[in-house]
């Protein structure tokens, strides 16, 4: 009933609007639509909210886990993916379906489902909203639709009112905000507080692959970067710690085996994987604590396959270029050109890099690469091999040494005459690695002040190669250097250079020093000095080898000492021998030095003939009487026997003693010509004073200058000669003093103290402006000092009349001695073979033979004293008196011993020597008289430059031919003389006289020689006889033979200063001319006099012939003879030839030898070559 009646309301509320049936029933949907979107809205709500409550909670589980426990992988990778899967299925479930159902996309709930959720929300309503559905589903298929439409409205109508959306309830969601609020309260605090737990935390679980652990109180610190490896190498890890506390131990996880590292420093480790072929991965462990994970990766590494080297050396060097195979060091002349070629794979990129240089990009040309370059310097090269895989590039590294070019070598050796040392011959070799191509002589001139003059390079020739010789003669006389100049030579050679261009190299500077006449006359004097010294301690030297001479024979005699350690003593005197050799040697050397000094002084020519005159003494000292005396020595000591040692001690005290005799002249002949140079000297100086002094006084007289200009000269020149008057002055008393006979000095010295005064009196008078008396005065000044020069000038010259007197008055008292002694010999002699050992009247002879033994001693000390005042006594006076004296006692011994025989033949010696003296004496007073004759004759002059006081000769070629029409005119009248004699040899009488009548002869008087005069041996008493007669006339031949002998000496002499004669001839010549001097003393004019004497006029003709051919050639070339150097001296001839030779020898070095003993064998020769 009340559900009719409800109906029945329902019914007729859904008839009454009759216009509009179904407004109901679309409301009725439009409220179940409206409740499906709350429905939906509902479960979105509620779906966001749990989702965010799971996601916040997932969240912060995951995150606070992984942030304190460093989850292992496959945990992580489990919350990862439940996250994204069950994350995605709650979104998509609790979100986008409500979302899309909300927008009627996809299935929805039915009205149906809604009515059924509504009726049981509203239990008014029940399941009517369902019945309505129902009905109006039925109505479709029913014929009677009004009355169900009737009633769908009627009941619409009756639970429209109901709100069906509220069936849905949103506040029922608000019981999960407990649940999501501390959730987000709590996330929202740890993002405040501590944003690294969601930061850190996010980061490792969005690589849940990748292990984080746990963070050690260090940090690994990779120092390898990067961490590729090239396949097949080794790569080196290494690390660091960092922190608070670090590790001491480290090693390497590799798949959970800890591999400990190896340290190498405060807090590093390292380690080397071996080979590496494929990638690796790895983590670090150090004190319970582990690193991420790594990998290494490996990368394809460049290979280099093949390559080629080719090596282009300079042109210049000579060798050929090569191709090599390999690479390595290589060591290359500097210049040469290496061209590389390489083939290489897995690989983009190559480059070459020299030194510490910019890599240089290497062209490629289908896998090949190609570079060259030029090596000047020692450098090394990397070649670096690239791909893009490998970072690093692989490296290859070689070393190029280069050879340099090196400058030319040159050995130089100096070659002087010994005579003057200015003609100088320059040899030596230069080398060089690679090629000499010229050799230069280089010289310049330069003044006192350094200034050159004179520059001049004169090129060698020479044979181009690694080593070459060279020689270069040249005269310091053709370059006319003056006074104080200096030259300055040297050699210098270049190379063939083809990189550099040509170097050169120069010997070390040589010079030649023309001394100014300060200089010069202090290196003279310093060398006088040497030689005196040096000639003092030698003499000395010899006196106490005398002793020792002596000593030793006594020991021979009466010593019993075995042959050894007679040879032993024998070896010390031939020590000593040769000490006394060295200091001679010394001695002469200094001499020769001095020689070499004097020519750049104008010294006259006697002091230049003295001087050659005392080199020959001195080398005939050296080289023959010396040399014997240790020749002897040695031999003795070889040969030692019983009966020869005694006699030849007793030669040898006597060639000692005759050394020691001719020491002492040579001693007191160089203070002569020391004297003599510094007399000349000072004659120079007084020279130019003196013509000063006029020169001063011309213009006093023509005021040419005002007085106090004329009296700074006159003072100045008073200085000079002050100087010279206590310096040069008394140096010269000083040297004279020492001299065995002093000259008179006084008369010199006063003229230079009056011309002293008179300058000083003249400097008085211009400062008084007495110009008269001042030219007065400078007039005497000048006389004084002209009267001194040519005192001195006599002195230097020999031409003091007093001095020469007495030595005249000596030379024929000492020839008057010497005939006596020689007349007396003889006639001693002639007793001696008449007289029988048995006789009383031999006791005479021997007491005869004594006393003549005993004026043997007073004429030797004579003529010694008189050959240390004479340099032109022949130097072999000494040698005869010393053999004349030896054959006196050797004689006398005989005589002791009564035999006869030695005795007679030991007389015949003592009248040979007695003969040669005489000679010697004749040719000596000769040349003493001559001297006297031009003092004479030119008086207050000096004959400086004439030795011997004779006039200037005539031209070479009429001097030769005036000696042979004199020595043919002598020859002449030697066979008239000899064809006289043979006429009278058939009377009998004088060839047959008895040895008693010849006796008797020769005891008629000695007074004969008185008439001989200067003759010598003219004649032997006062008898008419042909016999004295004929040695009168032989004594004048032979001392006309002298004459000639010596003009030819002074001819050959002439000759030879001028590069003209032929020396060896000439020499030949006078050598036979002394024979015949001989032979006409001792009377031997048999055929060998007359063939020799032919001999000498053959010669002497040929020696004419070819002077006057070398003077008519002298002729032609005097415009260019100033140009012509003179001859090469034998010594640098010799010393050429001997070079040569080995310069020969050394072409024949084989040219197939390889370079390496081709130069040693070079060396070798360079070697010896410079010995």
């Amino acid at each position: 009933m009340i559900l009719s009646t409800a109906e029945g309301v329902i019914l007729q509320e859904g008839f009454m609007p009759q216009d509009n049936p179904m407004n109901n029933y679309d409301r009725l949907i439009s409220s179940l639509d409206a409740f499906i979107r709350k429905y939906y809205a509902n479960q979105l709500i509620r779906g966001s909210l749990l989702l965010l409550i799971c996601l916040l909670l997932y969240i912060l589980t995951a995150s606070l886990s992984e942030y304190y426990f460093y989850l292992p992988v496959w945990l992580k990778v489990t919350i990862v993916t439940l996250f994204v899967g069950v994350g995605s299925f709650a979104l998509i479930a609790w979100v986008i379906i409500p979302l899309l159902r909300m927008s009627k996309l996809g299935k929805v709930i039915s009205h149906e489902t809604a009515a059924v959720i509504i009726g049981r929300h509203f239990p008014e309503v029940s399941d009517k909203l369902l019945n309505i559905l129902q009905l109006k589903q039925h109505s479709e298929t029913n014929a009677s639709q009004e009355l169900i439409a009737a009633s769908i409205d009627q009941k619409a109508s009756q639970i429209s009112v109901v709100p069906f959306a509220q069936a849905v309830d949103f506040t029922k969601n608000k019981k999960l905000l407990p649940y999501l609020l501390p959730l987000l309260l709590i996330g929202v605090f740890i993002l405040i507080a501590a944003p690294n737990v969601f930061k850190d935390a996010s980061e490792r679980l969005l690589q849940p692959t990748k292990t984080f652990e746990k963070p050690a109180p260090f940090r690994f610190v990779i120092l390898s970067n990067p961490l590729q490896a090239s396949r097949n190498s080794d790569f080196t890890l290494q690390v660091s710690a960092e922190g608070n506390a670090l590790p001491a131990e480290m090693a390497v996880d590799l798949n959970g085996e800890h591999v400990p590292m190896q340290s190498i420093g405060a807090s590093k480790f390292q380690y080397t994987f071996k080979n590496m072929t494929d990638a690796v991965s790895f983590r670090l462990f150090a004190a319970g604590f582990y690193s991420q994970s790594y990998t290494i990766k490996v990368a394809q590494k460049p290979l280099l396959k093949a390559f080629k080297v080719q090596i282009d050396y300079p042109e210049y060097i000579g060798k050929k270029d090569e191709i090599r195979n390999s690479l390595g060091d290589m060591t290359l002349p500097v210049g040469t050109t290496v061209r590389w070629g390489f083939i290489a794979e897995h690989t983009d990129d190559a480059h070459i890099r020299f030194a510490n240089g910019s890599p240089i990009n290497l062209p490629a040309n289908g896998g090949m690469f190609g570079y060259s370059f030029r090596f000047m310097n020692d450098t090394s090269y990397t070649l670096l091999l690239k791909n893009k895989q490998s970072i690093a590039a692989d490296s290859f590294q070689y070393h190029v040494q280069i050879i340099p070019d090196q400058f030319p070598v040159i050995q130089l050796q100096e070659h002087r005459d010994t005579v003057s040392g200015k003609q100088i011959l320059l040899t030596g070799t230069a080398g060089d690695d690679y090629g000499v191509s010229k050799v230069v002589f280089n010289f310049s001139i330069s003044n006192e002040k350094g200034q050159a003059l004179t520059q001049k390079s004169i090129p060698l020739k020479i044979t181009p190669g690694a080593l070459t010789t060279f020689q270069h003669y040249f005269d310091v006389d053709m370059l006319q250097l003056q006074s104080g100049q200096k030259l300055s030579y040297y050699i210098e050679a270049w190379d063939n250079d083809g990189v550099h261009g040509a170097k050169a190299s120069r010997s070390e500077v040589m010079t030649f020093q023309m001394f100014n006449n300060k200089q010069l006359d202090s290196a003279i004097n310093a060398n006088a000095q040497q030689i005196n010294s040096g000639l003092s301690n030698s003499a000395q030297q010899t006196e106490k080898l005398q002793d020792q001479y002596k000593d030793m024979q006594s020991k021979m005699l009466n010593s019993d000492k075995s042959d050894w350690e007679q040879q032993q003593s024998l070896q010390e005197l031939l020590k000593k021998q040769q000490q006394l050799q060295s200091q001679v040697e010394n001695a002469k050397k200094r001499f020769e030095e001095q020689m070499q000094q004097s020519e750049q002084k104008q010294y006259s020519q006697d002091v230049k003939d003295k001087q050659e005159d005392l080199k020959k003494q001195m080398d005939n000292l050296l080289n023959k009487e010396l040399q014997e005396q240790i020749k002897k020595l040695q031999d003795l000591i070889q040969k030692m026997n019983k009966e020869q040692p005694m006699q030849t001690m007793q030669q040898l005290e006597q060639d000692n003693k005759l050394f020691n005799m001719d020491l002492q002249r040579m001693q007191e002949l160089m203070k002569q010509l020391e004297m003599q140079m510094r007399l000349e000297d000072l004659v120079s100086k007084m020279d130019d004073l003196a013509k000063k002094q006029l020169e001063l006084k011309d213009q006093t007289d023509k005021n040419k200058k005002g007085n106090d200009a004329l009296s700074k000269d006159q003072q100045d020149l008073k200085k000079d000669l002050d100087k010279a008057m206590q310096g040069d002055m008394k140096d010269l008393n000083d040297l004279n003093k020492k001299m065995q006979t002093p000259q008179d000095m006084q008369q010199s010295q006063q003229q230079g103290q009056q011309a002293q005064q008179n300058m000083q009196q003249s400097d008085q008078s211009l400062q008084q402006n007495q110009n008269s008396k001042s030219s007065q005065s400078q007039s005497k000044a000048a006389q004084n000092l002209q009267q001194m020069a040519d005192m001195m000038r006599q002195q230097a010259g020999g031409m003091n009349m007093q001095q020469i007197e007495m030595d005249i008055r000596a030379v024929r008292q000492i020839l008057t001695n010497l005939m006596r002694l020689s007349f007396d010999q003889e006639k001693l002699m002639k007793n001696v073979q008449q007289t029988s050992v048995t006789s009383q009247e031999y006791l005479a002879n021997q007491t005869e033979q004594n006393r003549l033994h005993s004026n043997s001693y007073m004429i030797r000390d004579s003529l010694f004293s008189l050959s240390k005042r004479l340099s032109k006594l022949s130097a072999t006076v000494n040698k005869e008196t010393t053999e004349l004296e030896k054959n006196m006692k050797y004689s006398l011994d005989a005589l002791e011993n009564r035999r006869v025989g030695e005795a007679l033949t030991r007389q015949q010696y003592v009248m040979t020597r007695a003969n040669n003296l005489a000679l010697m004496l004749n040719e000596m007073l000769a040349n003493l008289m001559q001297m006297q004759a031009q003092a004479q004759n030119n008086p207050g002059k000096g004959s400086c430059n004439n030795p011997g006081g004779m006039n200037p000769k005539p031209g070479a070629g009429k001097q030769l031919s005036d000696i042979i029409t004199k020595q043919q005119q002598l020859g002449n009248a030697m066979q008239q003389m000899q064809g006289a004699q043979q006429g009278k040899q058939p009377g009998g009488q004088q060839q047959g006289q008895q040895p008693g009548q010849q006796g008797q002869q020769q005891g008629q008087g000695q007074k004969g020689n008185q008439q001989g005069g200067e003759g010598g041996l003219g004649s032997q008493g006062n008898s008419a006889s042909n016999e004295y007669g004929n040695s009168e006339q032989l004594a004048r031949m032979a001392e006309q033979q002298a004459e000639l002998r010596r003009q030819l000496n002074e001819l050959n002499s002439l000759l030879n200063s001028k590069g003209l004669g032929n020396a060896k001839e000439l020499r030949e010549i006078q050598d036979k001319m002394d024979k015949n001097e001989a032979d006409l003393v001792n009377r031997r004019l048999g055929s060998e006099f007359q063939m020799r004497q032919k001999e000498i006029m053959t010669r002497l003709l040929e020696a004419e012939k070819s002077l006057r051919e070398q003077e008519q050639d002298d002729k032609r070339s005097s415009n260019t003879a100033k140009e012509i150097s003179r001859p090469v001296p034998p010594e640098l001839q010799k010393y050429m030839q001997d070079r040569q030779k080995l310069l020969e020898l050394y072409k024949t070095v084989p040219p197939q030898l390889k370079p390496y003993y081709k130069n040693m064998v070079e060396q070798y020769y360079q070697m010896i070559g410079n010995k």
